[in-house]
């Protein structure tokens, strides 16, 4: 344990402020079990508050100016209800959160389980209430200003569990370092910078307001505080799902902080699981099921263990648990885009799989059997574990392999392990007091202070806006699918339909086509990138003009979805737009995307009329398709417009 002082605490000058509103340290170094939350604290420990909440602001100010990306479209701008203002928060609050994007139920059904956040996305309605549509900036100022206070209630509850040590440094202390690497980890950047990520902003500041509540209670033993800590894990539920973790992580830290019996400090769960019970039963009303839907996913990028046999999604699994270890101590390189197959389909025979399961067995064997000592890195261990649990894959399935945003939450406990190494552990093994900047400890704290601040700072420009972001990711996710489609995506829609330089143009069709080719040969029947594939075959035609060659793309691709309605639209507009190209090549792609693929093949004769009619409407008397259609319209039933078909075919042969 650290060096004692021998002598007695006494009121000093040269005491700070923090040092004043501390309790007195005759307990061991890791054993706070004690709680300190006297009043007055804030004014006496203003400066490291500010210290927070000023780093918030320097570190993603410039996101304040940056506009919607990712997701941003599903709960913002092209959500229904959020763009209703305050006429849709009824709605928000009624339905799946996708609802208000996808308008239907059964589209629902695309993603795996569901999703029931609808607090944060009633603060985006509440924002376009006050302010009006599409002002991306205020939303992330809003992002900033609850992240900034995630951080100063952060240090609130760990200057309260892990008070200061007698002569320490509020600076150099447990609580105020923890809170300082979580503010300045560079994982939570896609939570802050993506507007989207509010929802796991809000679940864990209330989460956390849950856990003051608590032990506010057990300081003050005011029944009114555990009404308030039901009320704060409750909207923390609203928020986001994960925060059902905090029933477990709340009763473990008043049990590990305190003397309290575990019959005592088991009371607190009593409002955490009346606020639980009663989220339950408003999203079973507002989604119709607990936590799958039944329907089965036949979508790879949302439902990416698809084809996999059990060992090997459990394999994938243990391999993104560790790849998230990884990431903690050394975050780099960042990528929004974990989707197939940027992880590896992997089995238990690969090194990292074993590693990571050999780290977490050893992590979870070694903290139950030094929790009851009161270690704190056993108590830091035991909160990862139990807040990464839900969205690990191993629990329920999350609809993707990984993502650094779910690391939010759990980070915390990577924070308080670190800064415990820090001011307490280096400290000991160097006979220094605790809690005072030490050599050692102090280069070791700003070594690691201006690498997490350097990667946050140089990682927020790439969510500036779609383009930027996908960019960035097929630098570091360059075997992911989804990456090359959205690069793509972005760049057709954001700079080549803008660009009127011929040679541009050329460029950005060479760049689109290796991309979304690089896509297809990792995903075949990735829906969205064969979509795209039509959209750069069209452009490819504008360079060349080879017709064939473009009808031969969209056939291929008819064979692949021929029932997407992104690609239908996209065809049926294109359709139009080459009506006064070859007459015999267009009326000859009619006739077999119409007769032979969806009348001959699909038995889709409605479908396959709509084809038949581009070619009538631009070969008015074409002998082929006139009889084509004589066939499809007595499929249909329709026997004298059959007739009129076949009249009109027999009059052009006589």
């Amino acid at each position: 344990m650290a060096a004692k002082s021998k002598s007695k605490p006494k009121q000093s000058a040269q005491k700070t402020p923090a040092a004043k509103a501390a309790a007195p340290s005759r307990l061991k170094a890791e054993v706070p079990r004690t709680l300190t939350f006297p009043p007055g604290f804030w004014s006496q420990n203003w400066i490291p508050a500010v210290v927070l909440m000023g780093l918030a602001v320097v570190l993603y100010a410039a996101s304040s100016g940056f506009g919607y990306v990712l997701d941003d479209q599903m709960v913002i701008w092209e959500n229904a209800y959020v763009q209703k203002g305050f006429g849709g928060l009824r709605d928000i609050f009624a339905y799946d959160s996708f609802m208000g994007f996808f308008q239907k139920k059964e589209a629902l059904y695309l993603l795996e389980g569901g999703r029931y956040r609808p607090l944060s996305l009633a603060t985006f309605a509440v924002e376009v209430g006050i302010f009006g549509k599409d002002h991306p900036g205020v939303s992330h100022i809003v992002n900033i200003v609850l992240y900034g206070l995630t951080g100063v209630l952060l240090f609130r509850i760990l200057a309260g569990l892990f008070p200061m040590k007698e002569n320490g440094r509020w600076y150099f202390s447990l609580a105020f370092l923890a809170s300082l690497i979580f503010v300045l980890h560079p994982l939570h950047t896609e939570c802050i910078a993506n507007i989207k990520g509010r929802d796991e902003i809000m679940a864990l500041l209330g989460s956390l307001g849950a856990l003051y509540a608590v032990l506010k209670y057990y300081d003050r033993n005011s029944s009114g505080w555990l009404v308030l800590a039901g009320v704060s894990l409750f909207l923390a539920l609203l928020s986001k799902e994960n925060a059902v973790t905090f029933v477990a992580v709340i009763p473990l830290t008043v049990w590990f902080c305190t003397k309290l019996p575990s019959g005592r400090s088991l009371t607190s769960t009593l409002p955490l699981l009346a606020a639980t019970f009663l989220f339950i039963i408003v999203r079973y009303k507002a989604l119709g099921f607990m936590l799958s839907h039944g329907k089965p996913i036949t979508d790879l990028m949302n439902d990416p263990f698809m084809g996999m046999t059990g060992g090997e999604k459990l394999a994938t699994t243990f391999l993104t648990l560790g790849w998230y270890l990884k990431l903690l101590f050394v975050p780099h390189p960042l990528t929004h885009d974990y989707y197939p197959y940027h992880v590896p389909k992997v089995t238990f025979s690969d090194w990292r799989v074993l590693l990571s399961l050999a780290l977490y067995l050893g992590m979870g064997i070694w903290a139950l059997l030094n929790l009851r000592k009161r270690s704190v890195p056993a108590y830091a261990i035991a909160f990862w574990l139990l807040t990464l649990s839900i969205v690990s894959n191993l629990v329920v399935s999350v609809g993707t392999f990984m993502n650094e945003r779910f690391t939010y939450m759990p980070s915390i406990a990577f924070c308080i392990l670190a800064a415990w190494f820090i001011t307490r552990k280096l400290p000991e093994w160097f006979k220094e007091q605790p809690e005072q900047p030490g050599i050692l400890a102090t280069g070791l704290m700003i070594a690691v202070a201006a690498f997490f601040g350097w990667k946050t700072i140089t990682r927020v420009p790439d969510w500036k806006n779609a383009a930027s972001l996908n960019e960035a990711a097929i630098r570091v996710s360059y075997n992911s699918a989804r990456s090359h489609c959205f690069y793509v995506t972005s760049l057709y829609k954001d700079v080549y339909q803008k660009t009127k330089d011929p040679v541009q143009k050329a460029a950005l069709v060479d760049s689109m086509e290796y991309h979304i080719k690089r896509s297809l040969e990792i995903n075949p029947n990735y829906s969205a990138a064969l979509v795209m594939r039509s959209a750069v075959a069209a452009a490819r035609f504008e360079q060349d003009h080879q017709l064939d060659k473009l009808f031969h793309e969209f056939e291929y691709i008819m064979e692949k979805i021929p029932y997407n309605p992104n690609f239908r639209n996209f065809l049926d507009q294109y359709m139009k737009y080459l009506d006064g190209s070859n007459a015999d090549k267009y009326v000859a792609f009619c006739h077999r995307a119409g007769y032979e693929f969806y009348f001959q093949k699909k038995n889709d004769p409605q479908t396959a009329l709509k084809f038949l009619q581009f070619g009538i409407d631009r070969q008015t008397e074409d002998i082929r398709l006139l009889d084509d259609a004589s066939e499809v319209y007595t499929a249909l039933g329709d026997p004298a417009k059959a007739a009129e078909m076949k009249a009109r075919a027999n009059a052009q042969r006589y």
